[in-house]
């Protein structure tokens, strides 16, 4: 119980740390109108009439990202300890075969952090609440499984 209120404190904090940035503005400046008038033949470069303001990462994105990463090598630690003790196995058939070597299954592991990340930054240009959702429940999650591999842990 002690684990889930730190990870949810941790969480909590990256949240309140990104809230508190300043956001620059995202508003570009108008474009100038064309000023002189073209003559016959005068071929006149303009810019777009309208600018579309620049789309900004949601800000709980990063901090969300860093508390998924940290979970991930939480999740590591725990059932790479589990496993050796003989008190757990790994319950993900993805997984399970990679467990037995180091190297596998931190690259793995790392691989679908990264695809997670990679997939969620492509979502937030066109879902941003959608993009934050998935993080959280993804962090959720994960905190939920690094909670049952500390159980595991310890029963001897």
């Amino acid at each position: 119980m002690t684990r889930v209120f730190l990870i949810t404190v941790v969480v909590w904090l990256c949240a309140r740390a990104a809230a508190a940035q300043d956001p620059a503005s995202s508003v570009p400046d108008a474009p100038a109108p064309v000023a002189a008038a073209a003559t016959a033949g005068d071929v006149v470069a303009a810019p777009p009439v309208i600018a579309l303001p620049e789309r900004k990462r949601p800000a709980a994105l990063v901090p969300l990202y860093v508390s998924y990463s940290a979970l991930q090598v939480v999740d590591i630690a725990t059932t790479r300890t589990a496993v050796n003790r003989g008190t757990g196995r790994e319950g993900n058939p993805v997984m399970g075969p990679a467990v037995g070597n180091p190297i596998a299954f931190v690259a793995l592991k790392a691989g679908t952090t990264a695809g997670t990340i990679w997939l969620t930054e492509r979502l937030w240009k066109r879902h941003r609440v959608a993009a934050v959702a998935t993080m959280i429940g993804m962090n959720a999650a994960l905190a939920v499984v690094v909670n049952h591999n500390a159980a595991v842990m310890r029963v001897r």
